[in-house]
C-alpha cells in the first residue's frame, strides 16, 4: 500500500520539552524533601514499593550535561527546546538570591542558543523552595509577590535569550494532586480551602508575570502549559454523563483559561489523556484498546477535539508535551506518527498549531511514578549516565528533518 504523505507548513516548530527537576540533579526543594519524608517512605513500603526508586537525587545530571543534551537535541533535528528553571536553585532562602546560579542558567541558555534552537523556558514546574513550602506554598497569598520578584529576576538577567516564556506548567494538575488527591506535595487530600487559595494565586501570579514579563521584554511570547485531556460522556444519551463531562472540562482546564485568556500570546497544549466518563462507578471507563506502560489509554484522535476546542480562542498553539511510557520502544513511533496526523488534520482545517515538542528528550524522574516510565527518546544509564538513542529517536528526526510524516 502506497503511503500518503503529510506535510506540515513551512515555519512549522520540531521540538523536545524537560523540567528542571526531572532531569537537573541535586536540587533541594518542597519535592526532595517530601521524597525522603517518613510518610512518603511509609506509604511506598506498604505498597511494597522500593522508597529508592522514588528519589531524583542526581536524576540525569543535566546540570552538568545540558550542552550533551542540545546536540542530543540537534541529532533530532529540532529547532526548539523546552527547559525549566528551578526557583529552589536561585532563591534558596527567602530574599537572597544565588549569583552563581544565574550565572549558570545564563551558561545554559547561551549554550542552546550557540546551536541556533530556540529556547522555551518554564519559570516554575511544581517545584518550590523550601522555605516557600514552610509558610504555606501557593495558599499563601504572599506567594504572588515572592513569584514576580523572581520572575523579574529573570527575565532581567536572561531574557535575551529565551524566544518563549511559561510561566507556570499545569497548574490544575498541582491543585488536583497536592490539594485534592494527595500524591504531590503539599500532599494535603480532599483539601478544598486549600485548592480554592492556590488557584486564586496561580491565576493572579501568571496574570501579572505575563504583564511584568511585557513591561520588560514587550515583544516576548508569555504562556502557561494547560494539561487539556479529550474527555466524553461514556453514554452521550445520558444527560447525567453529558452533565459529569462538562463539569470535568470546565474545573480541569477550561476555568484557568478563561480567567486568563488575556494574558496569553499563545496556547500551549500538554496531551497526553482520554477519559470517557460515566455518572455510575467507576466513574472512568476507557475502553483501553491501547495502553502505554502506566496504564494510560492511547487515544490520538483526541488531540484533534482538543485542538479544535482550543481554537476558540484564537491563539496561536504550540503542542508542548505529547509522549509515552513506553520502555521497549514497541509503541513510540507509532505513538508519534498517528498524533501528529490529527494535528495535520486539525491544521488542514485551519486550526492555528505552530509547533510540536515531544515529552521527553530523556528517561528522567518521573514525579509520584518514579524511575519506572520511560518516556524518553534516549534512554539513561543511571550508573553513567550515558545517553542511548532508541529506535525512536531516529524516526523523529527523520520527521523533524523532512517535516512530514507519512501515514497509511
Amino acid at each position: 500500500m502506497t503511503k500518503k504523505i503529510l506535510k506540515f507548513p513551512k515555519n512549522f516548530s520540531w521540538g523536545v520539552s524537560t523540567s528542571a527537576y526531572q532531569i537537573e540533579g541535586g536540587i533541594i526543594n518542597d519535592w526532595s524533601q517530601w521524597e525522603k519524608s517518613k510518610s512518603r517512605i511509609k506509604n511506598l513500603k506498604l505498597k511494597n514499593k522500593n522508597p529508592e526508586d522514588f528519589i531524583c537525587g542526581s536524576a540525569c545530571d543535566s546540570y552538568n550535561k545540558y550542552a550533551e543534551d542540545f546536540d542530543l537535541a540537534k541529532e533530532l533535528n529540532c529547532g526548539a527546546f523546552r527547559l525549566g528553571i528551578e526557583w529552589a536553585r536561585i532563591e534558596p532562602q527567602e530574599g537572597q538570591f544565588n549569583l552563581e546560579e544565574i550565572e549558570h542558567y545564563k551558561k545554559v541558555l547561551q549554550s542552546a542558543k550557540k546551536r541556533n534552537l530556540q529556547v522555551v523556558l518554564t519559570l516554575w514546574h511544581w517545584t518550590n523552595p523550601i522555605w516557600l513550602s514552610q509558610i504555606g506554598g501557593w495558599t499563601n497569598k504572599k506567594v504572588v509577590s515572592f513569584f514576580i520578584r523572581y520572575v523579574k529576576l529573570i527575565v532581567k538577567e536572561l531574557g535575551q535569550d529565551v524566544d518563549f516564556w511559561i510561566t507556570l506548567n499545569e497548574p490544575m494538575l498541582h491543585i488536583n494532586h497536592g490539594y485534592i488527591r494527595g500524591k504531590f506535595p503539599p500532599a494535603k487530600k480532599y483539601n478544598f480551602l486549600g485548592a480554592v487559595l492556590a488557584y486564586r494565586n496561580l491565576v493572579k501570579a501568571h496574570q501579572l508575570a505575563f504583564n511584568r514579563i511585557h513591561d520588560i521584554l514587550p515583544e516576548a511570547k508569555v504562556s502557561f502549559t494547560s494539561l487539556n485531556s479529550y474527555i466524553e460522556p461514556a453514554n452521550t444519551i445520558n444527560p447525567f454523563d453529558v452533565l459529569i463531562v462538562l463539569i470535568a472540562k470546565y474545573f480541569y482546564y477550561q476555568k484557568f483559561l478563561k480567567q486568563t485568556r488575556q494574558y496569553l500570546d499563545f496556547i500551549a497544549l500538554d496531551y497526553y489523556f482520554h477519559n470517557r466518563l460515566s455518572c455510575f462507578p467507576p466513574f472512568k471507563v476507557n475502553l483501553n484498546k491501547e495502553i502505554n506502560d502506566i496504564g494510560w489509554e492511547i487515544y490520538p484522535k483526541g488531540i484533534y477535539y482538543v485542538l479544535k476546542d482550543l481554537s476558540k480562542f484564537k491563539k496561536p498553539i504550540y503542542i508542548m508535551e505529547n509522549g509515552i511510557a513506553d520502555a521497549n520502544d514497541n509503541q513510540r513511533a507509532k505513538f508519534i506518527i498517528n498524533h501528529l496526523k490529527y494535528v495535520h488534520k486539525a491544521i488542514n482545517q485551519g486550526i492555528d498549531v505552530r509547533g510540536y515538542f515531544y515529552w521527553s528528550l530523556l528517561d528522567n524522574f518521573e514525579w509520584a511514578d518514579g524511575w519506572a516510565p520511560k518516556f524518553g527518546l534516549y534512554a539513561i544509564d543511571k550508573k553513567t549516565f550515558k545517553r542511548i538513542a532508541r529506535p525512536s529517536a531516529k524516526i523523529y528526526a527523520e520527521i523533524c528533518k523532512n517535516n512530514l510524516i507519512e501515514v497509511n
